[in-house]
C-alpha cells in the first residue's frame, strides 16, 4: 500500500480488440478478489484485461489539499509580485544612473568649453 491509511480498490476492465472501448467487470477490495474474478472470465485468445488501483479519498481529505494548494499559490503570487516590483525598481534606477551619465558628460563639454576666466569665476560662485 503506497498510501497510509487511505484503503485501495481494484478494477478488472475488458478491452474491445476491434474498438479499444473499456467495460468494468469489477470492483475488487484486494489482489485475491481480482484473481478469482479473472478466473471466472471466459477467456479467448486476444482478450486484454486491465487491472487498476485506485485510492479512497475522504472530503476532509481533500479539503487539506485544497487549502494547502491555495497557501501554495497566493505564496507564489506574493513572491512573483515582489520580485515583479523589485525588477521595476532597479530598471527605474539603471535609468537614473543612465540620466546622470549623460548628464555629467554634458557638464564636462560645457566646461571644457568655458575659457580659464570663466572656469575661475564659475568655480568662485560655487565656493560661495
Amino acid at each position: 500500500m503506497s498510501h497510509p491509511n487511505s484503503p485501495e480498490y481494484f478494477t478488472i476492465s475488458t478491452v474491445c480488440q476491434y474498438s479499444g472501448d473499456t467495460t468494468i467487470l469489477a470492483i475488487c477490495e484486494d489482489m485475491d478478489a481480482v484473481m478469482y474474478r479473472l478466473k471466472q472470465c471466459y477467456s479467448t485468445c486476444g482478450d486484454e484485461y486491465r487491472i487498476n488501483c485506485y485510492h479512497l479519498t475522504t472530503a476532509d481529505e481533500a479539503a487539506v489539499k485544497y487549502n494547502e494548494q491555495l497557501v501554495s499559490r497566493r505564496e507564489y503570487q506574493a513572491k512573483e509580485k515582489e520580485k515583479e516590483a523589485k525588477l521595476k525598481e532597479l530598471e527605474e534606477i539603471k535609468l537614473m544612473a543612465q540620466d546622470y551619465d549623460e548628464f555629467e558628460v554634458k557638464e564636462n563639454e560645457n566646461w571644457d568649453a568655458l575659457s580659464d576666466e570663466e572656469k575661475y569665476l564659475q568655480s568662485q560662485k560655487e565656493k560661495s
